[in-house]
């Protein structure tokens, strides 16, 4: 084997795993707005991707043992190419059936049939190169450490390149079919080069490159905005609503088609969600001159209810993209200073005092678990002025299984010794918000009628955990309360993409 040929073997290992990555990480993605993101989503992708290179591994494996020639090589990684400039079009032909599904059955329905096979293929590649490129018994082990060293190089830069570039800035559709085509480009020269070229190799890389016509990804006729990034896929929509006898327009913010802001178009002021006048009501006492955190902007209705007592208003968001929308669509001023910072770290490392500190951080339809904890409310406090307010906004169960993450943050939060009250708005469980009204110092209770207060002795505490950073259960807990909110709103947002 020549030195040259034994180069081009390795740029291939080095291609092989960030194509692994590459499908990975758009398959995720791309069932997020219809699956969510929750630790099921993730533990199907990496159950299924696992899967996927074992077998491709095993069967990489036999083959080795029955030939060593370099053209079975880039005829596995040909068609692997060829399946990931596919797996848009597969994706859009498969979760119309999947989403009618359980969540997790239908989240590894969906994996297996556009995200296996082509990892399948390129987990078999490496065994057949390593077999390859060892010419001598004794250099089987440096051969195979060279082989995958190589290619997890090629996964970790392909990783960062896709989740913080190419998947914000062109999609995951284009992400995908770049990927797919530059894997089948070096194959098809490595066919030419080696002298192994064939003709059914031309028509492969012709499909492939006309396939891109058929890319469809879900839109609804009325989006004004679209983006795939690492957070998640982030929609602006209008749509209309009858008001009497007259239909007006209305802004929706969607993440992963679950809605995170409502905006009246012609009054962008008004709020949809009761949370929202609740949460302003009472706070009405701090006016100009008091300092205010707002954790999570959303599209900005807080924001404007806060604006509107003259508060001085700082505003942390983890996705940029959200800060440029909120000002786009969402009539938020262009001169607002938004920090695009996780809520956490900001905490730790800001050298401000706050008067209120608001948690309004739901990604889709998962609140940060690492915001909730014993420790995170201990250094809340070191920003958070004595007689000053932490409010947190969370899902509306307080019963029964899916109430026990709200029952844990209750516990937790007397645990740091916060005063508590906790109001509902109005409502089913399933259809209500939770806010968590905390203070160091002693609380007094709201006049306003809208306010519904739930009595601690309302609360059983007995199954309720206390939330440390070492012990990430909130999570699990939860979870079945994300899950009926995904649910819910697939009813509305995920399948009208489908129509």
């Amino acid at each position: 084997m020549t030195k040259k040929l034994q180069i081009l073997l390795f740029i291939l290992a080095f291609i092989e795993g960030g194509a692994v990555m590459c499908v990975e990480l758009c398959s995720a993605k791309i069932l997020s707005p219809f699956f969510g993101t929750s630790i099921y989503v993730w533990a199907a992708v990496l159950g299924i991707t696992l899967t996927a290179l074992m077998l491709g591994y095993y069967f990489g494996g036999y083959l080795s043992s029955k030939n060593k020639k370099k053209e079975t090589i880039f005829w596995l990684m040909l068609i692997a190419g060829f399946l990931a400039t596919l797996t848009p079009i597969l994706s859009d032909f498969v979760l119309p059936f999947a989403i009618n599904l359980n969540l997790l059955f239908g989240a590894v329905v969906s994996l297996v049939s556009f995200m296996f096979f082509p990892l399948f293929l390129f987990g078999a590649t490496s065994p057949l190169l390593i077999n390859f490129l060892t010419e001598n018994i004794n250099d089987s082990g440096k051969s195979s450490g060279t082989v995958y060293a190589i290619s997890t190089f090629g996964g970790i830069i392909t990783t960062f390149t896709v989740g913080f570039y190419t998947l914000p800035e062109f999609g995951i559709t284009n992400t995908l079919y770049a990927y797919g085509i530059l894997v089948l480009a070096y194959t098809t020269f490595l066919f030419v080069t080696t002298r192994t070229f064939k003709t059914p190799i031309s028509l492969i890389v012709l499909f492939a490159l006309l396939s891109y016509n058929f890319h469809n990804r879900f839109q609804y006729e009325n989006t004004l905005y679209e983006s795939d990034g690492i957070l998640g896929q982030v929609k602006v929509i209008e749509r209309y609503y009858k008001k009497g006898e007259i239909y007006k327009p209305y802004r929706e913010l969607l993440v992963n088609n679950i809605c995170q802001t409502m905006m009246d178009v012609e009054n962008p002021e008004d709020s949809y969600w009761d949370y929202v006048d609740i949460l302003a009501d009472n706070i009405n006492h701090y006016k100009k001159g008091n300092k205010a955190l707002l954790l999570g902007l959303g599209g900005g209705t807080l924001y404007k209810k806060l604006k509107q007592n003259n508060l001085n208003i700082d505003v942390v968001e983890i996705d940029k993209r959200i800060a440029t929308i909120a000002k786009e669509f969402f009539f938020i001023e262009n001169d607002l200073n938004i920090t695009v910072d996780d809520a956490r770290h900001y905490i730790n490392t800001t050298s401000e005092k706050y008067d209120v500190i608001i948690y309004d951080l739901y990604h889709s339809e998962t609140p940060p678990i690492h915001l909730m904890t014993k420790e995170s409310f201990e250094e809340i406090k070191s920003i958070l002025n004595t007689d000053g307010l932490l409010i947190i906004n969370f899902y509306g169960y307080t019963n029964g299984n899916k109430g026990k993450g709200a029952r844990s943050i209750y516990k937790t939060l007397k645990e740091s010794n916060f005063n508590t009250h906790l109001i509902a708005t109005p409502g089913l469980e399933s259809q209500r918000n939770l806010l968590f009204i905390n203070s160091p110092s002693v609380l007094t209770k709201s006049n306003n009628t809208s306010t519904i207060f739930i009595d601690e002795k309302d609360i059983n505490l007995n199954d309720a955990e206390i939330l440390v950073d070492n012990k990430p259960i909130l999570e699990h807990i939860y979870l079945k309360a994300a899950l009926d909110w995904r649910k819910n709103y697939n009813k509305i947002n995920a399948k009208q993409f489908l129509n």
